[in-house]
């Protein structure tokens, strides 16, 4: 078994996992993508030497501590949603902890019963991504097609106000765009008073989303988030 390492994001390679892959995807495109690390295979108790100081490289605020185990996003099976993730974690002992919840998660009870559904028998090797937090303002999720219809002209934007973890729990509802293959937004429905984003951010997001799915030649989903 090889020993658990730092590397950084422009090092690694869809070999660490497919949440450390895309971000280093994302960062060769230009795109903005808050500052991290990647632990690759990842074991608990076991934490590589140095991860003091990259945790103080990546400026010393709050972390987001992120499984990206091998084959999290396969083919034939997705464990999207199976393994932990830890946000808002301060502190080099509170890190080494969250690391630890991260590769326990993997013979989790529901990861066991989704392998077994799955006929998924590998053993995971985890690796994980800790990433310096965004103090949101607003955050939420872009699709490059729309997801109901399949329209690739037609690129839908989901927001809620402060960490996009609401969304992604179902305790919000977003305000909802679409947007055009010109730029154009051309619908929008709005749940509170004032809308969470501006039009001109509605449009950057979109651009930038639609930079990424040209890059890589198909649609995409991403997440992203305003400070």
């Amino acid at each position: 078994m090889s020993p658990s390492e730092i590397v950084s994001l422009r090092e690694v390679g869809a070999t660490a996992g497919g949440k450390a892959h895309g971000l280093a995807r994302l960062l060769a495109m230009g795109l903005d993508v808050p500052p991290a690390f990647v632990i690759r295979d990842a074991r608990a108790g076991d934490h590589p030497d140095g991860l003091d100081a990259h945790l103080s490289a990546l400026g010393g605020g709050p972390v987001a501590v992120r499984s990206s185990a091998a084959g999290e996003d396969g083919e034939a099976a997705s464990f999207a949603g199976q393994f932990d993730s830890v946000l808002a974690v301060e502190g080099p002992e509170a890190v080494r902890a969250a690391i630890d919840r991260c590769v326990g998660s993997a013979d989790s009870e529901r990861v066991g019963s989704y392998r077994e559904a799955h006929a998924e028998d590998a053993d995971v090797t985890m690796h994980v991504v800790v990433q310096a937090m965004v103090d949101a303002r607003a955050a939420g999720v872009v699709f490059t097609a729309d997801p109901v219809s399949g329209r690739r002209d037609l690129l839908v934007i989901d927001a809620v106000a402060g960490l996009g973890e609401s969304l992604v729990s179902g305790q919000a509802t977003p305000d909802h765009w679409e947007v055009d293959a010109d730029g154009a937004i051309v619908h929008r429905e709005i749940v509170g008073e004032r809308p969470i984003l501006r039009d001109e951010e509605v449009v950057a997001i979109a651009r930038a989303a639609r930079q990424a799915a040209t890059h890589e030649g198909h649609p995409l989903d991403l997440e992203w988030a305003i400070d």
